[in-house]
């Protein structure tokens, strides 16, 4: 079984950053906004903070706890109006109390993770700034694994916000055969599809949910899923028991996540570019 090191990809891709950006005069700044518990998100918020010193751009963190969830739009808007941040991200998922159209405050020009709704209507329409930062990670390792999706059975487990949506079309562009399964769909349809999946993408956010039962003997599991189970970070592989079936897989953590970080701020770039006329 090949163990996919998405800590060595990611690597690749910011030095490549580094060395476009390295004579710049002045450089991007990024602006990561947080809501409620602090550890949930600490590791994906420390990890871009890392990125943001390895490029040396600017990088400000703000956070707010419950008791400020009624003027979450408003801290939210005046953040996104701060000249010196050329990009805003809302570290997902939002808590309860905080509701999702609070994103729609951030103009598609300093969106690099796709978050708002006009900026997801341009992708969409073809007409997207820059590519969602996971599922153009997702979609990198699989080429750099050599594994093609041309007629491939895919399983993509979750339609979501930041993954699922965006990912399923890109797969089918791909020319792969794709079947999406979401929370609510019986144990044995479950079992009955994807089993048979010559890959299977995972974005549950459900901590062990991918077992054995549910792959076949040299598939490709990717996991991109992302829990805490007793403190520590894991995906949505139940490691222990998948892999002695799978012919690759990425693990959680250093799979998806650090190569998803690495998209994010090539998209930031991007925008900053856009931005200054570079």
């Amino acid at each position: 079984m090949i163990v996919f090191d998405g800590k060595k990809l990611a690597q690749k891709i910011l030095d490549d950053l580094k060395a476009e950006t390295s004579a710049w005069k002045n450089k991007p700044s990024v602006a990561v906004v947080s809501f409620g518990s602090k550890e949930e998100n600490s590791s994906y918020i420390t990890q871009k903070r890392k990125t943001a010193e390895f490029l040396g751009f600017g990088f400000n963190h703000y956070h707010y706890a419950k008791e400020d969830f009624f003027k979450a739009r408003e801290y939210l808007n005046k953040i996104v109006k701060m000249e010196k941040h050329s990009s805003v991200v809302v570290q997902l998922p939002l808590p309860a109390g905080v509701n999702y159209s609070i994103l729609n405050v951030i103009p598609p020009q300093k969106d690099p993770d796709l978050l708002s709704d006009k900026a997801v209507g341009l992708f969409f329409n073809g007409r997207s700034l820059v590519d969602p930062p996971t599922a153009a990670a997702i979609l990198r390792i699989l080429d750099e694994s050599d594994i093609a999706l041309k007629d491939k059975q895919v399983v993509l487990f979750g339609y979501g916000r930041l993954v699922g949506r965006f990912l399923m079309p890109r797969l089918v562009k791909a020319g792969a055969i794709v079947t999406v399964l979401e929370k609510g769909i019986g144990k044995n349809d479950i079992l009955d599809i994807s089993s048979k999946a010559d890959i299977i993408i995972s974005a549950a956010g459900e901590a062990n949910f991918i077992t054995a039962a549910m792959v076949k003997d040299g598939a490709a599991v990717v996991d991109a899923g992302f829990s805490l189970l007793d403190g520590k970070i894991t995906g949505d592989v139940d490691w222990d028991s998948v892999k002695d079936k799978a012919s690759f897989i990425t693990p959680v953590p250093g799979g998806v996540g650090p190569v998803a970080v690495a998209e994010l701020f090539a998209n930031v770039i991007k925008l900053y570019k856009l931005a200054n006329k570079k």
